[in-house]
């Protein structure tokens, strides 16, 4: 087969690829892998860094937030004013209540079983059932009106208070004439007073 070949000169290599260099812009050979971005294999830090930074000024704001001392107010809360009319309603109904309560303790008292052991077990129970009836009957009227003068108020929890104390007494089996009983005794007598006087 003719060859247009100069004598003495070797045929090219078939194995490699003779021709142009690839013009700017072209894909690579497959024989020269392109090289490889120098920021191809690290991750992105700086969004990181941003929400680590956002993230530690939250929990500063948080800590600042929580040990912040609150600012104490030592003025009391403005007392409810109420009409002249209203302190008269409740005052009028207070005392109701306590001359109830006053009359049904009379009453228990009163009573005595006498020489029969049944009939005293009765009488101290109606005394016991009157005193926490009746001291349960003030607290609650006192609560449903906060329109009473202070000192009335003052005057018919100190009795509720002495009721209930001589009532843990009776149930402990103590006597009236017991000598721990006599402070509960002379509470219950002073408040007595007390409120009568008001409630004239």
């Amino acid at each position: 087969m003719p060859s247009d070949l100069p004598p003495g000169a070797v045929p090219p290599d078939s194995s490699q690829h003779w021709g142009p260099a690839p013009s700017a812009g072209s894909y690579p050979s497959v024989h020269m892998p392109p090289t490889p971005s120098m920021a191809s294999g690290r991750p992105a830090r700086w969004p990181a860094l941003t929400a680590l930074a956002i993230a530690l000024i939250a929990l500063a704001v948080g800590v600042a937030a929580w040990f912040r001392s609150t600012p104490h107010n030592n003025q009391p809360p403005p007392k409810p004013a109420y009409t002249d009319q209203q302190v008269v309603n409740a005052k009028t109904n207070v005392c109701a209540a306590f001359e109830k309560v006053d009359h049904s303790l009379a009453l228990a008292y009163a009573r005595n079983g006498g020489s029969d052991p049944t009939a005293q077990l009765a009488v101290a129970t109606s005394t016991q059932l009157t005193l926490d009836a009746g001291s349960r009957y003030l607290s609650v009227t006192l609560a449903d009106e906060p329109a009473t003068p202070a000192d009335l108020a003052t005057a018919v929890r100190k009795q509720t208070d002495a009721y209930q104390k001589a009532l843990i007494g009776f149930l402990n089996g103590l006597t009236v004439s017991d000598p721990s009983q006599q402070p509960n005794v002379h509470a219950s007598d002073e408040a007595t007073t007390t409120i009568r006087q008001m409630c004239k």
